[in-house]
């Protein structure tokens, strides 16, 4: 008596309370053409809320295993034993077909419909500094981002319940709110930092190098292919790891180097003059060029202040790597 199925028993069915008969009506409905009419009106009842809503969980319902549990036993049972004792091999794969469809869509309209979803759909902010131009950022874990210059974060106007998660590209230094049942983690590409509570800084520009220097706590750094994750270190206070072409190098570094970054003091360790003079194009919104290359080659150890003048930089910057500098507008060259 499929013709006797209508809407609000075929809800009832996927809600488990239907009666012996009334399930094996819906069995034999469902296997009926007709019955994707019915579907597609019970599937598209708040389309574009539900989806919404589904794509924005961070983490699988509570109960969407016993929804999908259910389904399976609901629709599945006896169907290859009804189906052999049928005259034709073709309604055989034709219930099949139709089974594997129902066992798709049900799962999404069954976690959406007949459960309460206990994640909020997040809103996203996204802070970006031109050259020139640093901030400070508080999180609502009141985790505190001093991001750098020509450099991006995005993160949630509110944190999930579970996890706490950010996206940065180019440099800052992070003073993160402990909170061992929710880990912190920065996306920084196909690189993962995760943390519990801790003070660090990171570097991630485009074509260079891949830092992340630890001043307090302990961090974990992974890199993400697909499904797989690959360890690249982990770090205690005064550790760094560097990544750059697929290979990680721990060292050890100075913890003042690490905090100073908040205070606008910027630390370089046997850096090349052009390596410095790139960090300093996007603190001081300049550009930078050499006449010679060899000279943009030499190496340097040294601290500056950032908070001065890019004059007054240069002239300590100058006399340490002994070489003359003109400035124009905001181009300098260095001879």
């Amino acid at each position: 008596m499929p013709e006797l199925v209508d809407q609000l028993l075929l809800e009832k069915f996927l809600k488990g309370e239907c009666s012996v008969q009334e399930e094996q009506m819906v069995r034999l409905f469902l296997k009926q053409p007709e019955s994707e009419i019915l579907l597609s009106k019970i599937l598209s009842s708040n389309q574009t809320k539900d989806w919404a809503l589904f794509e924005a969980e961070d983490v699988p319902h509570i109960k969407q295993r016993y929804w999908n549990n259910s389904i399976n036993q609901r629709i599945t049972v006896k169907l290859e034993e009804q189906e052999l004792r049928a005259k034709k091999r073709f309604n055989f794969k034709y219930a099949a077909i139709w089974t594997a469809l129902i066992l798709t869509t049900l799962s999404v309209y069954l976690i959406m419909h007949f459960s309460k979803p206990d994640q909020q759909v997040l809103a996203f902010i996204e802070r970006s500094n031109p050259n020139g131009q640093r901030s400070k950022i508080i999180l609502s874990d009141n985790s505190v981002v001093y991001l750098g210059a020509g450099s991006r974060l995005r993160y949630p106007e509110t944190f999930s319940a579970a996890k706490r998660e950010i996206s940065l590209y180019g440099e800052a230094f992070f003073e993160v709110t402990k909170n061992p049942k929710k880990p912190f983690i920065i996306h920084t590409g196909k690189v993962s930092t995760k943390v519990l509570g801790t003070s660090f800084k990171i570097e991630a520009f485009n074509n260079k190098a891949l830092m992340v220097e630890v001043a307090t706590g302990k961090v974990r750094v992974d890199r993400i292919n697909g499904n797989s994750v690959e360890s690249l270190a982990i770090l205690t206070p005064g550790q760094r790891v560097v990544y750059f072409r697929g290979k990680a190098n721990t060292e050890g570094i100075d913890i003042a180097d690490v905090t100073g970054f908040k205070s606008s003091q910027l630390a370089f360790h046997n850096s090349t003059l052009l390596e410095i003079c790139e960090t300093l194009e996007r603190w001081y919104n300049v550009k930078i060029i050499f006449k010679k290359r060899q000279k943009s080659m030499e190496r340097m150890t040294l601290t500056m202040d950032a908070t001065v003048s890019i004059n007054k930089l240069l002239n300590v910057l100058s006399a340490a790597g002994k070489f003359h500098y003109h400035i124009k507008n905001n181009e300098i060259t260095i001879r």
